[in-house]
């Protein structure tokens, strides 16, 4: 254009040329849309052309405009106007910012076609309002998320955060909850090895998830618990104290990995999750030598499906960890046993009579299922077994003797007491008498429970089966049966119960619960109603939930 032309044409030209190009590249005030391109199929000759034919400088100039300020891209077109010159490449790449300026080649302004690592950067520097948060108090905000969020918080958010790593590495001393999941399920073996690799310090962890598939290689869990071990043995740290091994392909040969490498020396947490013992896995003998070697236990998560294929609790479980002790009682305080496939796996009243001299420090217990009084009497009769008939049913006899009191005692639950489903017959339910009877005998034993939770359970018949017998009636819990009053403790606090038709009067008369502070009734008969309203007058301050959902 001539210099004598008018100024307004010249900027207004230059403006109408920088709109079209902030339009072609979708520009908006923090990042560039995704440009959808089609793929275009081209020989190798149009290829050719249409790289000759971008030749200059100027060609890519669209790539760069969108990282650049809309001030910065205003005050060049003003300068230029104003010293009558063209803009050049250069000075479109110095308005980038300078945390933008890795994307394009300097040499000739294109952006480029492969990106570099992201590197670490200093330390919450320019990363807003958690420059102002000191370490001791981000790494106290960031011990509260699961170990998933805590990998993608260091490598994902930005480049500081990259540093925590290094500077934060208690982060990762708890490799044990189940956030790691791949496609829905837990994280394969193989995947925790890598994992192992990213840890910045393996020889600090002290809590270790060994997660496994359907496809993995057992193998593979031996190699984790080698890693782990070299890794402790070579800084001479201490073994770990958490351990969870979860999925089928947890095998025998894993066991005998971790007792001789004495990985349990330190262990007050064990957890056993879908694991299985049959003839394929092998697990029988070898968790009982593993359990000798555990002489630390506090905490032991254990579904009661697979302590009932291992044998009795007694000696199958509680002797083991007792002989780790040099015979003295154990130092469990969580025993859990209630799982949703402990449903056929009854464990026997013998089992729990006993309980209170293994492990005198309990705390919390937690049963799936258990074998209700009468039930092998009813068995036999079918059966027509007269072993029972002539010595009596075992229930009966332990019934008739205290259950080993456990003075520490704080939360107790039953799943169920008869089995989900009735093969071939009518199914058979406990009587009033027989929950009575239980529960008295539990709660005896229990004398400082603070939340208890009891579960009768219903069966279900085949279709076939409905046309032939009809359901029984569910059994009640009564103040007074036969002579027997019913004692709750004056220490209950939450109290429970499933599947049970109860009177009017079950907890209106005679029933002291000065502690008590939520109660619910699931599927608990047509007097719940009539319960609820006595006990707000009875117990005010008493939450009580009705639940009628079988669910």
């Amino acid at each position: 254009k001539k210099s004598n032309e008018n100024p307004l044409i010249i900027l207004s030209f230059h403006c109408y040329h920088y709109t079209t190009a902030l339009r072609n590249s979708k520009m908006d005030d923090r990042k560039p849309a995704a440009a959808t391109t089609k793929r275009k199929k081209s020989t190798t000759k149009k290829r050719k052309a249409s790289s000759s034919s971008s030749t200059g400088r100027t060609a890519d100039l669209s790539a760069v405009l969108p990282w650049i300020p809309r001030a910065q891209l205003e005050a060049l077109i003003t300068s230029s106007v104003n010293d009558h010159s063209a803009i050049t490449t250069e000075q479109v790449i110095n308005a980038m910012p300078d945390h933008e300026k890795w994307r394009i080649d300097p040499s000739d302004g294109k952006k480029k076609k492969s990106y570099t690592p992201v590197k670490s950067g200093p330390e919450r520097v320019n990363t807003g309002a958690f420059d102002a948060v000191d370490s001791t108090t981000m790494l106290n905000i960031l011990t509260f998320l699961n170990c998933k969020e805590k990998y993608t918080c260091v490598m994902s958010v930005c480049k500081g955060w990259r540093e925590f790593k290094a500077t934060m590495p208690s982060l990762f001393l708890d490799l044990s909850d189940n956030s790691w999941t791949d496609r829905g399920r837990a994280l394969k073996a193989d995947k925790l090895l890598v994992l192992m690799d990213w840890v910045p310090n393996l020889a600090q962890v002290t809590a270790l998830r060994i997660s496994t598939q359907d496809k993995c290689n057992p193998a593979t869990c031996k190699q984790i618990v080698k890693k782990l071990v070299a890794a402790k043995k070579k800084a001479k740290a201490p073994m770990i104290t958490k351990l969870v091994l979860h999925g089928p392909k947890i095998y025998g040969s894993l066991i005998p990995e971790l007792t001789k490498n004495e990985v349990g020396k330190n262990l007050t947490s064990l957890t056993f999750h879908d694991v299985k013992a049959t003839q394929q896995t092998k697990l029988g003998g070898a968790i009982g030598d593993f359990f000798k070697s555990l002489p630390l236990l506090e905490e032991l998560y254990m579904p009661q499906s697979l302590a009932s294929e291992l044998g009795n609790i007694h000696p199958k479980v509680l002797s083991p960890l007792k002989a780790a002790r040099a015979g003295a009682s154990t130092l469990l305080r969580v025993l859990d046993l209630g799982d949703r496939s402990s449903l056929f796996n009854k464990i026997g009243l013998e089992d729990l009579s006993t309980l209170g001299t293994s492990a005198p420090e309990l705390e919390v217990l937690r049963l799936g299922s258990v074998q209700r009084p009468n039930a092998r009497r009813a068995a036999s009769l079918l059966l027509g077994d007269l072993s029972d008939l002539l010595m009596g049913d075992p229930a009966e006899r332990i019934l008739s003797s205290p259950m080993k009191s456990l003075p520490r005692l704080k939360e107790f639950s039953v799943g169920r007491l008869v089995d989900s489903y009735a093969y071939g017959g009518a199914p058979r339910y406990a009587t009033t008498e027989d929950v009575n009877r239980l529960l008295n005998w539990f709660l005896a034993g229990m004398p400082a429970v603070e939340s208890f939770s009891f579960t009768h359970g219903e069966s279900f018949m085949s279709k076939k089966d409905e046309k032939k017998y009809s359901y029984p009636s569910l059994p009640g819990i009564a103040p007074y049966y036969g002579g027997e009053e019913l004692m709750w403790p004056h220490t209950l606090k939450h109290l429970s119960l499933e599947s049970f038709s109860l009177e009017a009067n079950t907890f209106t008369e005679n029933t002291e619960l000065p502690s008590l502070k939520t109660m619910t009734l699931k599927r608990c008969g047509g007097n719940v109603d009539t319960i609820i309203s006595g006990l707000r007058r009875t117990h005010p301050m008493v939450e009580v939930t009705k639940i009628e959902s079988r669910w």
